[in-house]
């Protein structure tokens, strides 16, 4: 049965055999959610090399150890932060590994690439955690809106994004299946670097869910619709810029301080550290690879390590 399912999808996919250059192909081998800021790093990596033209165009068979050394340098010069430039590293890298593979490099070149050393450092931790006062004023504007559908569909898109700490891809890939409603469960099926993992969710987000499907029906597809100007859900995805226009608004509508959609990611990892959640297990629920990377969404303020601190008993 399950041959047959896959047949039946395959036979709906028109298949094309055509010679592809290292960088298109090392570009799609990459989850959607990281090809944009992976395409963006390239750019500008040619860019260095004296590329004019398209990325797609650059000859990236003629990379070396001294080009990519003199990329490293010059982002490391103009104040990359150190997750950029070693992002940029590993892209390169991996081109280089793509068109040994090819045949359009030779071992040694390839080696002599994935010599050149990750930068070292700490990450700058960027972006801010939302106070609860702020997240009431989110919540109450969402009562302010006129249309029941937007107003209903905004409130279950902050409580998930507050609640279960998605990123903003994340939440827009979202399909209805997605959501377990009995066992209180969201699935994300391919998150950043294809890895997908579960949350269980707190009944007032699963509250909001439920009053959302109310008004986008049980048709199969997208969690999270566009709404017309009539009111009228339709069946295409909400877009990432979709998706920070409706925070925009209810920032707007709230008047607390701008933010951005991956503060609320920022928000639930630091909601749960100050609950005393273990490091690890935190990771795990923010799609993390590594701890490192959680602790740069720790967000608690000098007021909480104060009083953390204090209460030390010698």
């Amino acid at each position: 049965m399950a041959t047959q399912s896959a047949k039946t999808k395959l036979s709906k996919i028109e298949f094309k055999v055509e010679s592809k250059s290292a960088y298109s192909i090392y570009l799609n081998s990459l989850a959607a959610t990281g090809r944009k800021s992976m395409k963006t790093l390239l750019h500008q990596s040619a860019s260095i090399l004296g590329s004019k033209g398209l990325v797609e165009h650059h000859d990236w068979s003629m990379l070396t150890f001294e080009k990519v050394h003199l990329i490293r340098s010059v982002f490391t010069e103009a104040g990359y932060a150190v997750n950029s430039v070693n992002l940029a590293l590993a892209g390169l890298k991996g081109i280089a590994k793509t068109a040994f593979n090819l045949g359009q490099i030779d071992a040694d070149t390839m080696l002599r690439i994935n010599s050149v050393k990750s930068l070292k450092g700490n990450a700058v931790r960027t972006g801010r955690r939302l106070s609860k006062d702020e997240i009431a004023k989110l919540l109450g504007a969402c009562n302010t809106i006129h249309c029941p559908a937007v107003r209903t569909r905004n409130h279950a898109i902050l409580l998930v994004g507050i609640g279960a700490g998605l990123r903003c891809s994340e939440i827009c890939a979202l399909n209805l299946y997605d959501i377990d409603f009995k066992n209180g469960l969201l699935i994300v099926r391919e998150g950043k670097g294809r890895k997908s993992r579960q949350i269980y969710l707190a009944k007032e987000i699963l509250h909001a869910l439920n009053k959302w499907r109310e008004y986008r029906s049980e048709v199969s597809g997208p969690l999270f619709c566009k709404i017309t100007k009539n009111g009228e859900v339709i069946g295409n995805r909400l877009s990432p810029s979709g998706l920070n226009y409706t925070l925009y608004i209810l920032q707007q509508l709230s008047g607390v301080e701008k933010f951005t959609p991956h503060d609320l990611r920022r928000t639930f990892i630091t909601q749960l550290l100050e609950k005393g959640i273990d490091l690890n297990t935190v990771r795990q629920l923010a799609g993390h690879s590594d701890v490192s990377t959680t602790v740069t969404y720790d967000k608690r303020d000098e007021d909480w390590q104060k009083n953390v601190s204090q209460a030390i008993k010698i």
